[in-house]
């Protein structure tokens, strides 16, 4: 795991320290992050947005940046759906993520992938899925 420099960041949310002493990138220790959001803490850059905030996870009073792994883990529970927003505001009035930039992307990728369009030719070559009857 990559260390932030917080100079030039603000803390926009702080969670939870890390409690166990090994650290979270081992397999080991997944199962105590998964659906766990409250190890997340959310970092901005100063001059950026709210789209610019990360993720990281408070270990020994250092925030370390979150792999694309552990973000899964993480936000397992979160699943995209046609009236997904990826804001949310916090209790002392100020933006955050729902979930990671990255971690959306990955998400959207993920259910293009998956998702199924129906056309109008498939329509008309009717069950036979458009092969030709063998003889």
């Amino acid at each position: 795991m990559r260390e932030v420099d917080l100079r030039g960041v603000s803390i926009v949310q702080v969670g939870a320290p890390w409690p166990h002493a090994q650290q979270p990138t081992s397999r080991e220790m997944l199962p105590f992050l998964e659906r766990n959001e409250q190890f997340v803490s959310w970092l901005q850059p100063k001059h950026g947005n709210v789209d610019d905030q990360v993720p990281s996870i408070k270990i020994e009073g250092k925030f370390f940046a979150l792999s694309l792994r552990l973000q899964k883990a993480l936000f397992r529970h979160v699943r995209l759906q046609s009236n997904f927003v990826n804001r949310e505001r916090l209790p002392d009035g100020r933006e955050k993520l729902r979930i990671p930039v990255t971690l959306l992307n990955d998400k959207r990728r993920t259910a293009a992938r998956f998702s199924v369009r129906t056309s109008p030719h498939c329509a008309q070559q009717g069950s036979g899925g458009g092969h030709a009857a063998r003889n």
